[in-house]
């Protein structure tokens, strides 16, 4: 009888731990659900992208060609006369023809790469982007915003416009009425990307360093791998004499032709015979030469010089992350070949970036808080959440996927290029005017060229830095920043104290590796009153401590054992490294370069694994 009893009080007890399971098991799929939804999202952002960037560099692959067709229009209309013989209502023909033809080319340099922003617009929303911030449809995304107010600065009639200094006429076409109009039919179809061009803003910033907007948080956090702080921290101390702060920079200017998705092309009132002859394979007579001056030619602006693709002087062409040039690019590194020498150029790009936040389906979370290890406290709590609800329901969550340029502060779209070769395989540039070249559109890195994303007013750094360039005394500058760049203030104060910098890298510290032992204490290491010539962080010599050796193998003196192509120095359970070259390993070297192969274990709170010093 007792034992029935027993049985009885004890009916139901994997009912409550299968409820349990199969709540976990609701709660897992809802969370993989998510992630499902997540990564479908991204790709069809991805391809939506990458879709709206090649539509729009295939437009303004197209206006370039038509403008180089036009300029080969006014050369067989010149160059196939006898000029030498024409009389004045002949050259006033030519003359007339020749405004025209201009009027044309100053047309499609606005009128194409509108139709470039309405293509990739087109395209990114045939991918499924929603031009609203989601799914509720009450309110649109920030581009549009931004939009509407680069139309208002564009609106002669608004006390916000910003274009008095601009002529009505741009090489004989009326410009700002059509350009307003088509504008304003691209965003009554909805913005779902968000484009680039040329607006305002700064650019040719002196020194180019102060344009990072990462440095200073890297000042502040003192995160000396960051490269543009060490990169700095090493100049010289002569360097930080005087007014070191000094800024340079100039403000971009309207380009006369579109500013979204700009081309890049200038009008030229006369052009060199050397160039005619480059350009149209003509062998000119200094006669034809004179009467064919006063046609303006197309050509490429300073945008589309080698130099100017977003590499430094040093390794030309295309930026990579650090500004490291063409060399981070080269040798298959991170390009399946080499650039050819058609390719160096910079020039027009077209940049598509878009979000789009999506809804989450796991808003359930258990209701039992954590336990300690105390068994009786484990059984405590699971008997509270099971006399309860095991789990309870949030407010529904949207995560936003993909990059907005106004508030993430950072490009995150996707970049095509018009590519183009003269018949040499030489970059199109080469022709100095534009001729029909361009054959094709190709996705670039995103970092590799440059791109400024629309955006109507300045940033916040680019108001800091019009600021900065104003004041003689960065601890006393006699009036405050602009409001939100504070930080920015103070990380160029911490920069300017000597003792910050000398933490990080002391141009006043001489190594010397005749006892190592020295590696393992403090006294070699930086101190603005107790040693001033000792190492920086960057300079000073990795150390850990070997939690995995055994009390007995602890070596009782300095001890070097092999590590793979490493060498552990021992003293103690802490060991430092000597690379296969013989040379110890700085925090430097380890931490913000290349790891040691055969070296496992957590460096700085990061997981190391093998590689190569």
């Amino acid at each position: 009888m007792k034992t029935v009893r027993k049985k009885r009080r004890e009916y139901g007890q994997v009912l409550v731990f299968a409820i349990v399971i199969l709540v976990i098991l609701l709660i897992a799929i809802l969370f993989l659900f998510d992630l499902h939804s997540i990564i479908r999202s991204k790709i069809k952002l991805e391809t939506a992208e990458q879709a709206a960037a090649l539509a729009a560099g295939k437009w303004q692959a197209r206006s370039l060609n038509l403008i180089g067709d036009i300029n080969l229009f006014k050369a067989a209309e010149t160059l196939l006369d006898e000029i030498e013989t024409i009389g004045e209502t002949e050259a006033a023909q030519m003359a007339s023809a020749n405004k025209t033809l201009t009027e044309m080319q100053s047309r499609i340099s606005f009128c194409g790469p509108l139709i470039a922003f309405g293509a990739a617009q087109q395209a990114a929303k045939n991918n499924g982007i929603n031009i609203y911030e989601s799914s509720s449809q009450s309110s649109y995304k920030t581009v549009y915003n931004d939009m509407r107010n680069y139309l208002i600065k564009l609106d002669s009639s608004s006390e916000y416009y910003n274009y008095g200094d601009i002529a009505e006429y741009i090489n004989y076409y009326k410009w700002r009425e059509p350009y307003v109009a088509m504008l304003e039919i691209i965003t009554g179809q909805g913005l779902a990307v968000r484009p680039n061009g040329r607006f305002p803003g700064l650019e040719s910033v002196d020194p180019p360093w102060l344009d990072d907007d990462s440095l200073y948080s890297a000042i502040l956090n003192r995160m000396w791998c960051n490269p543009t702080l060490n990169s700095i921290v090493k100049y010289p101390d002569s360097y930080w004499n005087g007014k070191w702060w000094n800024v340079d920079f100039e403000h971009t200017s309207f380009p006369d032709e579109s500013e979204i998705y700009t081309l890049g092309i200038r009008f030229t009132g006369s052009v060199e015979q050397a160039v005619l002859e480059s350009a149209l394979n003509e062998t000119l007579t200094s006669e034809r030469v004179a009467k064919l001056a006063p046609l303006q030619w197309c050509a490429y602006d300073s945008k589309w010089n080698r130099y100017n693709a977003g590499g430094t002087t040093e390794n030309l062409n295309y930026s990579g992350p650090n500004n490291d040039g063409l060399n981070y690019w080269s040798r298959g590194k991170f390009l399946q070949a080499d650039l050819k020498d058609g390719m160096f150029y910079g020039g027009a790009v077209a940049y598509a970036e878009c979000y789009q936040r999506i809804k989450l389906m796991n808003k359930y979370k258990s209701r039992m808080t954590r336990p300690s290890s105390m068994e009786n406290d484990q059984m405590a709590k699971a008997r509270s959440a099971l006399r309860n609800d095991i789990i309870r329901e949030t407010s529904s969550e949207t995560l936003k996927v993909g990059n907005d340029s106004s508030t993430d502060n950072s490009n995150g779209g996707a970049v095509a290029k018009p590519i183009g070769v003269l018949p040499d395989g030489s970059p199109p540039t080469d022709a100095i005017i534009v001729l029909p070249l361009f054959s094709d559109v190709a996705l670039i890195p995103s970092t590799m060229q440059q791109c400024r994303p629309l955006r109507v007013d300045f940033s916040l750094l680019e108001k800091f830095l019009v600021w900065l360039s104003t004041v003689d005394d960065l601890h006393n500058p006699g009036s405050s920043p602009p409001e939100g760049t504070e930080k920015y203030l103070t990380a160029l104060q911490t920069l300017d104290d000597p003792t910050f910098r000398k933490s990080g890298w002391n141009n006043d510290y001489v190594r010397d590796d005749s006892d190592i032992s020295i590696y393992f204490g403090d006294s070699y290491k930086y101190e603005a009153e107790s040693n001033a010539s000792g190492a920086g962080w960057l300079q000073q010599i990795w150390k850990t401590t070997d939690n995995y050796l055994a009390d007995s193998d602890i070596p009782g003196t300095l001890e070097e054992r092999a590590s793979g192509w490493n060498t552990r120095v021992y003293s103690g359970k802490s060991y430092i490294l000597k690379n296969r070259n013989g040379n110890l390993v700085t925090n430097e070297r380890l931490i913000c370069g290349e790891i040691p192969a055969g070296n496992s274990g957590i460096v700085a709170g990061v997981r190391v694994g093998p590689s190569r010093l």
